[in-house]
């Protein structure tokens, strides 16, 4: 008898182990009631595409079929009315709206038309010609000093809260803005 080689050995244990396994997968499967095979269920579903085109095909005729009938809208009783019976607004006339665009010069800033604002506008009128150049303060708001430049005589004033430069009283000191008083007028100058 001639030797086996490893080879053999080999291909020898494989088949068993093959026959071992299909022994164990041989158990007995429950059976369903209905199996299907890749050939029939591409068949339904060749089936089914046929059913959705022929579908689409009778659904596209009758629209066409909608397309020749005539479009009937239902007709609502109106009662007849002239021109001259509804009632139109009343437009003012061109003049109107000229003499409001001549009024108001969008190029220059608004001044309201009354006595508190022409008194006002005498305020700051008055201290136009001052700049507001700095705010100064410690670690208080009470030891704030706005820094005012004369703009026409080149002289810079230090002032606190209460005091006064030409009549006019310093009312208030922001960071930002400086608010001026004089008789129940009031003026701010900003940074």
């Amino acid at each position: 008898m001639p030797k086996e080689t490893a080879e053999e050995k080999l291909m020898r244990m494989m088949q068993k182990s093959s026959s071992a396994g299909a022994k164990s997968s041989a158990a007995p499967k429950k059976k369903l009631g209905f199996a299907f095979s890749i050939t029939a269920l591409n068949s339904l579903l060749f089936l089914g595409i046929v059913a959705c085109l022929i579908a689409l095909g009778l659904e596209i005729r009758s629209g066409f079929s909608l397309l020749n009938q005539p479009v009937v809208f239902p007709s609502e009783s109106r009662p007849e009315s002239s021109l001259s019976e509804i009632a139109l607004p009343s437009v003012p006339s061109v003049d109107y709206y000229l003499q409001q665009v001549n009024e108001r010069n969008i190029f220059n800033p608004y001044v309201p038309k009354s006595k508190h604002a022409a008194a006002a506008q005498g305020l700051s009128q008055q201290m136009s010609r001052y700049k507001l150049v700095g705010i100064a303060w410690l670690d208080l708001p009470e030891t704030a000093t706005a820094m005012l430049e004369d703009t026409t005589n080149n002289k810079t004033y230090f002032l606190k809260q209460g005091q006064q430069l030409g009549g006019v009283t310093v009312k208030t000191i922001y960071t930002d803005r400086v608010v001026f008083s004089h008789e129940n007028e009031e003026t701010t100058i900003k940074l």
